[in-house]
């Protein structure tokens, strides 16, 4: 801990050089950050005890550099659509394929996301994923691209590609809908990362109901906060990306970690 602290420290001067030399951001100012369902839970923001992984992270790196910032959570198009129109200072979680020609990106990911298929519990035993031949025949559901902001997938450009050339990808709007679909029977996997599909079975009352597919990842993505370049300087995004590499060597990290990644 006294290591962070001294480390703190000097990001403060640094951040505090950079501002003073002009930059879009003023540490006077809140920087406001939106997100949606992509790295969840998000609609928790709210709860102090749990308001979200990506919520406790990087409110605790801003706090250390002295630097306020404001979360809200919104559906992805209204989000994106925000930051796309510089309404706000970024998105708090996406993939660096999405917005990249609207934001800037720290070198250092927020987190290292894993993301499998989901099946009913009724299935398990009889749907399997070893290959991705075993999906041939069955449905999949699938976040889709936020239009107008990214055409690029949620998920690995493989997956992607291979349920488009046989036709069996349903692309949906969030990832809510890909479990509700898929808890009724509409689709036989739904593709979610576990730690997100995990807590919204439970919110969704569907505990007994569906169940990850743990032998085999879809992807394993690293997830980043992005900032709007019309709002936010250069200098600020690499500072946060160097105090939140800090920040990860730390207990309090390795604790908020463990609380949403068991």
């Amino acid at each position: 801990m006294a290591r962070w602290a001294g480390f703190r420290r000097l990001l403060c001067g640094i951040i505090a050089v950079a501002w003073a030399l002009g930059g879009p951001a003023s540490p006077a100012e809140r920087l406001q950050l939106v997100n949606d369902d992509f790295l969840g839970p998000s609609e928790g923001i709210a709860n102090d005890k749990a308001p979200g992984f990506g919520v406790e992270v990087v409110r605790q790196v801003f706090a250390g550099l002295g630097q306020d910032v404001s979360f809200e959570f919104f559906p992805a198009r209204r989000a994106w659509m925000m930051v796309v129109r510089g309404e706000r200072d970024g998105m708090l979680a996406t993939l660096r394929t999405e917005g990249e020609r609207f934001c800037s990106f720290p070198d250092e990911p927020l987190v290292r996301d894993r993301w499998v298929l989901f099946v009913r519990t009724a299935d398990i035993g009889k749907l399997k994923f070893s290959s991705l031949d075993d999906l041939v025949g069955h449905a999949v559901a699938v976040r889709g691209p936020v239009l107008g902001v990214s055409e690029q997938p949620t998920m690995s450009p493989e997956l992607w590609n291979f349920l488009r050339e046989h036709n069996n990808m349903v692309a949906t709007n969030d990832t809510d809908a890909s479990l509700r679909m898929l808890a009724a029977s509409r689709v036989d996997y739904a593709v979610t990362s576990i730690a997100y599909g995990m807590s919204e079975i439970t919110k969704l009352g569907l505990s007994g109901k569906i169940e990850p597919l743990l032998s085999r990842s879809v992807a394993e993505q690293n997830v980043y906060v992005c900032f709007t370049k019309a709002r936010v300087s250069p200098a600020l995004v690499d500072t946060f990306s160097i105090a939140l590499k800090q920040f990860k060597q730390t207990e309090t990290f390795q604790a908020i970690y463990r609380k949403y990644f068991p």
